[in-house]
């Protein structure tokens, strides 16, 4: 850990001061640019209302707000955030998304992020708080950019791809790049995210047609030739195209300079030639064609925030802020945002303006120019990067919750009538919560009362967060605009400049040779070009070996760098793997300290954790065991209130209605009633003669005499 990446370009802006500096006049350039685009566009708003173009009112906005004055305000306003349905978001999960954000990030506590509202997107809201660049579409995404890859040099490829008839991109920023603390994330170590910015957005269209030509070109020399893939007219361009990146050197050098005089190295063999070279190198950065405007998150601010009442308060303090920012990163005369605001109203006009108009504009103001996160956190991004990359908390445009009043008001009438009142107002997401608690007893009564107070602590987190960012300015207004970082980092800055003016002098000097009549011969061996005198050869020099030259200036901040990176506690290394036992196995945890770099053994933390998250399942597995319970007492009451009513006037009995009933057998002085008489039936005709006849056979068997006196009345 002894040596800094400093052959890496994202390293000289983190570790030497003169290269931050350099970042921060870049950044108040850039600042100042964008007030004055901010201008045009109200300009241009006026002059669409003078020419008869109504300003239309957001319907999601409230009703309180009179009708815009143009486009432009109506673009501004903040007031029209929705809170999720109950169809999308029960309150169980709504609390779910609360904890752990609060566990996560606790800046994100003075906003509940409410995501997944289709009302609440960037299309229907606030787009005069998106950056100039990304409401003209001339911004395009390089993803996944290596470390040895510089912002100049993706400039330099891009430019590549535009036609002769379009500008090259004006400017690439790039957010901080991704030290590796732990394991996991969806990007690779020390890669980092760029945003290229056009002229235009036919420039930037240009640039892409050319990108995806010279990918179909490379895919058809890697594949067989009979495989076209060519794009037919009027289809839509890829989502990704590749980006092959020259990054044989971070100061474009192609030759080497062996003795820091022009010389070539010693020969060896017969690769004379290639020994004078640097080895070439390439990466692949990845190119989005999407609009960067599409995936801008927006989020919904608590009702405790978006109370009307805090309006007056937090439009003096984003004034305040704006004007400060302004005077001490000296923003051009005119596109402040005083000048702005009279620009916009003019003359006693502005007295009457509702004070939400001016906070919204003040906010958009400060996302864009100074990108100023108003309300989460109060801090502003080093550089545009990571606002476009959402790393810093300006990167969200938060909205406030529409109706806010009503539903605080809503909020503390049911609290008084459930949990005995406690004066403390809370948003509709907090009220679902408490709907569901009544009822609990002393339980639910504790649990509103925690609501109560983290609704508390988000006014007191921002009305703080707030209060740090006006003192903070003020100590910046106190230093002065010519303080561009602190009055340690700025000498330091002197310093190495001045070192680079001596080395420029220095390296001019040693690369020119004098000859005998005047003349001056450039020394570099791959150039030897004859001048008429030594001034023709410093323009030389500075023109066609400016690489050079900037290689060698590099040198003069070696030293500050190697300080800067032994006195830094939080180096970018990656960590170290420590066996945690088979429970965890091999655990990442990060090197820190300066003297003595360490990691800390992260198990006693791990096992902390798991006894936490082994509570909290208990928790809620007792929480949804007395929850059942009570959802069968409360089955279990509504059916005894259904069978108490009328008993029903038919003799009807429903066979599915289980009725338990209780019978008691008793066997003593049982008296058995006497049998019941079986009743003859009566014999039909046919059967009294065969009953007749039997009977006289019977006789006749029994007396034989009849038998015979029969026969002689029969003979007679």
């Amino acid at each position: 850990f002894s040596t800094p990446p400093q052959a890496d370009p994202w390293s000289p802006p983190r570790l030497s001061p003169l290269e931050t500096l350099r970042a921060a006049r870049r950044e108040r350039k850039r600042a100042d640019d964008e007030s004055n685009e901010f201008k045009k566009e109200i300009l241009q708003s006026l002059e669409d209302m003078n020419s008869g173009v109504i300003p239309k009112k957001d319907p999601d906005c409230a009703e309180y707000l009179g009708p815009p004055k143009c486009n432009f305000v109506a673009a501004c306003r903040l007031g029209v955030g929705t809170k999720p349905t109950a169809g999308n978001y029960s309150a169980h999960q709504q609390r779910e998304y609360y904890d752990r954000q609060e566990a996560e990030n606790e800046t994100d506590m003075q906003h509940n992020v409410l995501q997944g509202e289709d009302r609440n997107r960037i299309e229907r809201h606030a787009k005069s708080h998106l950056h100039s660049f990304i409401k003209s579409e001339a911004c395009v995404k390089i993803m996944d950019v290596p470390p040895n890859a510089s912002d100049e040099q993706l400039a330099r490829t891009l430019a590549e791809h535009c036609p002769p008839s379009k500008e090259v991109p004006v400017e690439v920023w790039s957010d901080a790049v991704r030290v590796p603390l732990r394991d996991g994330g969806s990007m690779d170590p020390y890669h980092r995210t760029s945003y290229a910015v056009f002229a235009s957005s036919a420039a930037k269209d240009a640039a892409l047609e050319g990108l995806h030509k010279a990918n179909e070109e490379a895919h058809r020399n890697h594949h067989h030739r009979g495989d076209d893939r060519r794009r037919r007219k009027g289809d839509a361009l890829p989502r990704i195209l590749d980006l092959d990146v020259d990054c044989t050197d971070v100061y474009g050098r192609r030759e080497v300079d062996s003795d820091g005089r022009g010389a070539a190295p010693p020969a060896s063999g017969k690769k004379k030639d290639a020994d004078a070279k640097l080895p070439g190198k390439r990466c692949t950065a990845f190119v989005s064609t999407s609009l960067l405007a599409s995936s801008q998150p927006v989020s919904v601010l608590s009702a405790a925030i978006s109370s009307r009442g805090r309006i007056s308060r937090d439009k003096e303090d984003a004034t305040v802020l704006a004007g400060i920012l302004d005077e001490v990163r000296e923003i051009r005369g005119g596109s402040r945002l005083a000048d702005l605001l009279r620009l916009l109203y003019p003359g006693n006009e502005l007295r009457s303006v509702d004070d939400e108009d001016i906070l919204d504009i003040s906010i958009a103001y400060l996302r864009r120019v100074h990108l100023f996160s108003f309300y989460n956190g109060c801090t502003a991004a080093e550089n545009v990067g990571n606002v476009l990359s959402f790393s810093h908390p300006a990167g969200t445009i938060h909205l406030r919750l529409r109706d806010a009043d009503d539903i605080l008001a809503k909020s503390a009438e049911e609290k008084g009538n459930g949990a005995g009142g406690t004066g403390v107002a809370e948003d509709g997401a907090d009220a679902e919560m408490a709907e569901e608690k009544e009822g609990e007893g002393a339980d639910a009564e504790g649990e509103t009362n925690n609501v109560n107070v983290a609704k508390d602590m988000l006014v007191t987190r921002l009305n703080d967060s707030i209060a740090r960012a006006l003192e903070h300015v003020k100590v910046l207004a106190e230093r002065g605009p010519s303080c561009l970082i602190d009055e340690q980092t700025d000498a330091a800055a002197q310093s190495i400049d001045a070192a680079e003016q001596t080395a420029r002098q220095e390296w001019i000097e040693n690369h020119g040779i004098l000859d005998e009549d005047g003349r001056a011969r450039c020394s570099f061996h791959f150039c030897r070009k004859l001048f008429k005198d030594k001034a023709f050869l410093h323009k030389h020099l500075l023109k066609k070996h400016s690489d050079q030259l900037r290689a060698e200036c590099a040198k003069c901040h070696d030293g500050p760098m190697m300080a800067a990176w032994d006195s830094d506690q939080c180096r970018p290394v990656p960590p170290v793997l420590i066996d945690c036992g088979s429970k965890f196995g091999l655990v990442s945890s990060p090197v820190t300290g300066s003297d003595r770099p360490a990691a800390d053994d992260p198990e006693p933390a791990l096992w902390a954790e798991e006894q936490e998250r082994m509570a909290e399942e208990e928790r809620r597995h007792r929480e949804r065991e007395a929850a059942a319970r009570a959802a069968e007492e409360e089955e279990r009451r509504r059916r005894e209130a259904a069978n108490a009513g009328e008993k029903r006037k038919s003799n009807f009995v429903d066979p599915d209605d289980m009725v338990e009933e209780k019978v008691e057998l008793s066997f003593v002085e049982v008296v058995a009633p006497p049998p019941k008489k079986k009743k003859k039936k009566k014999k039909t005709h046919q059967q009294m003669t065969t009953m007749k006849q039997m009977i006289q056979k019977k006789v006749l068997m029994m007396h034989p005499k009849k038998k015979k006196q029969k026969k002689k009345s029969l003979k007679n």
